[in-house]
């Protein structure tokens, strides 16, 4: 297959998305494919863990006040132009539709394949609901979408216009394999080591979506019950200075730990639950991550991704999103019960890496063939 593969990311900074970006630009490279991760702002946590086989292109993208990445338009369609890429992927509804835009621009006959990670629709506020304007608009204009659950399929489907044949249900490329490996590393919050606590783990974006105040008072209720639980809210993101706030608030400073940016998998492998309290998601690969390291899970049954990851609640709890009360009941009730972490990790092997790439893969070749 001649050509490269290229994928826009504006910036390599922590998040579900990019780092699944981050793990589909690795594994296709790891499969003999030449890849360019295309990128508006050069830095980011992320960009060490992008392999020395992915080249790494910086757009340079000027900082433009309320543009933002759409200040990325010409120099990607220079991009396009001037390399011609086999195929381009882009992730996230802000930079899908910088990306198909550019495309369409540029006129060099590259296809646009744009991977959407989150229900459309259901984010609220400011430049969120700009966005979703302007997807109803331009997603038509892609030659495929790929819908990270069904649930996203269905609101792509509904919501930008984009007609049902060329909207593609793959799940996220999850590296199990690397992330069992990567567990056995160090944790910098002890608590994970004393087999006399039982340690809570949330994992992701200090962001609005993931309604860490109902975690707080879900966890608030459960060490009243449980003394011997201890808290870990690892990541970055806006609202990490305002949930560090509640958490002193409510007086669960000395036994709630918030960690920053860590490398989640000897988290995961350590904690006793994983707990996911979100408004909404697409499919949260932090479960399937958790699940690789075979730890238990208790998640909101928002939409999308929860229920289609733990099959119904077959390999998790489900509870109504916003209830506190329902996240500390099953929260305690997987502390109080022996789990089967190798049925969890079985579980996570259906979302490795392998299979899924396959089918991009084949995706590649079809929309490919004519070139």
């Amino acid at each position: 297959m001649a050509g490269q593969i290229a994928i826009y990311l504006p910036e390599l900074t922590p998040g579900g998305a990019q780092r699944v970006t981050v793990d589909l630009a690795n594994g296709l490279a790891e499969r003999g494919h030449r890849v360019e991760l295309v990128v508006s702002y050069p830095g980011g946590q992320l960009r060490p863990e992008v392999t020395d086989s992915v080249e790494i292109v910086d757009l340079s993208t000027p900082i433009v006040p309320g543009l933002g990445i759409v200040a990325s338009v010409p120099s990607l369609v220079r991009y396009l132009r001037r390399t011609r890429p086999l195929i381009l992927f882009s992730a996230m509804t802000y930079a899908n539709v910088v990306a198909t835009v550019a495309t369409r621009l540029s006129r060099s006959g590259t296809p646009i394949v744009i991977v959407e990670h989150t229900t459309i629709g259901m984010e609220i506020g400011g430049k969120r609901n700009v966005t979703t304007r302007l997807a109803r608009w331009v997603y038509p204009m892609a030659d495929r979408a790929i819908a990270v659950s069904e649930g996203v399929a269905a609101s792509i489907r509904e919501r930008t216009g984009l007609g049902a044949e060329r909207v593609v249900v793959l799940p996220n490329p999850v590296p199990v394999d690397d992330i069992r490996e990567r567990a056995e590393g160090g944790v910098v919050v002890p608590w994970l080591d004393d087999p006399d606590l039982a340690v809570v783990l949330w994992v992701g974006r200090f962001a609005p979506e993931k309604d860490l105040p109902t975690l707080l008072g879900a966890f608030d209720r459960l060490h009243e019950r449980r003394p011997d639980t201890r808290l870990v809210l690892a990541g970055t993101g806006p609202e990490y200075e305002r949930i560090e706030g509640l958490v002193a608030e409510r007086g669960l400073s000395s036994v709630a730990a918030l960690p920053g940016y860590v490398d989640p998998a000897p988290y995961m492998a350590r904690a006793e639950a994983f707990a996911l309290s979100s408004i909404y998601e697409g499919l949260p690969t932090v479960l399937v991550e958790a699940l690789a390291c075979g730890c238990p899970v208790v998640a909101t049954d928002c939409p999308s991704g929860p229920r289609e990851i733990l099959a119904d609640g077959e390999y998790g709890r489900l509870v109504p999103v916003g209830d506190d009360e329902a996240l500390a009941t099953a929260l305690e009730a997987t502390l109080d019960e022996q789990t089967d972490p190798d049925r969890l990790r079985a579980r996570s092997d259906d979302f490795a890496s392998d299979r899924v790439l396959g089918e991009y893969e084949s995706l590649i070749e079809a929309l490919t063939a004519s070139r």
